[in-house]
């Protein structure tokens, strides 16, 4: 298997590229990144690992990163850090449909994008946690959430495309206090099963795993921690 992983040095894609390499250690892992600097030494020097340093506008490298691939995983988002001076033009939504055309381009079918519960799915039911969080995110980063949920229309438009949209909302401060960090459960919101509260090293362990059960085909699962 091959596979490209773009947000790379992110927490999630640092934690999605170890979790490849563990499971899949004699295979191909292509790592897009804007800053290769960031990238923890453990993966940097890896004789599997293949990393590309450019911005998500590089359509060049864009389609080098695509070159032989059989799956995407995108960890990009935007974050709230800008607060109500982040644009409102979606940037990321932009990247993610540069990205996907790269990948019909090169006949690469398989995706999976990390994103959060501000995209909803018509499976979902009434959550007071998850609608409080909802509101107060998009209060005070309503272009953050608009490009959230362009995110989530532009992967769900994509009809020929296996796609999986991966729901996280919040994060355990530390997984080393939970009895089984790589354990997830996967649902829906309001579903009595799903919390808002999710394992890093579960989402990773439950994503790369995904790449080969493919339970979740063209499915936006919420995932908490036990």
């Amino acid at each position: 298997m091959r596979l490209v992983i773009f947000g790379a040095t992110g927490t999630m894609g640092v934690l999605l590229a170890r979790q490849f390499l563990a499971i899949y250690p004699s295979c191909t892992l292509v790592l897009h990144m804007r800053c290769a600097a960031k990238l923890p030494p453990d993966l940097a020097d890896d004789p599997c690992v293949v990393t590309i340093e450019a911005q998500l506008d590089d359509m060049d490298n864009l389609a080098k990163a695509m070159e032989g691939v059989d799956a995407v995983i995108i960890a990009l988002g935007p974050t709230g850090r800008k607060g109500p001076f982040y644009p409102s033009n979606t940037p990321i939504a932009a990247a993610y449909a540069r990205i996907i055309a790269q990948m019909r381009a090169h006949g690469v079918c398989r995706l999976i994008a990390l994103t959060t519960p501000s995209v909803r799915d018509p499976a979902d039911q009434f959550s007071l946690p998850v609608v409080f969080l909802r509101r107060t995110f998009a209060a005070l980063a309503p272009n953050v959430v608009k490009d959230i949920r362009a995110i989530g229309a532009v992967v769900r438009d994509q009809g020929d495309l296996d796609w999986t949209l991966v729901r996280l909302a919040l994060h355990r401060e530390s997984d080393s206090e939970a009895g089984n960090p790589s354990e997830v459960i996967a649902g829906y919101v309001g579903d009595g099963k799903t919390r808002v509260m999710s394992s890093r090293l579960g989402a990773a362990t439950f994503v790369i795993q995904e790449l080969e059960k493919r339970e979740w085909i063209r499915k936006a699962p919420m995932l908490s921690a036990p």
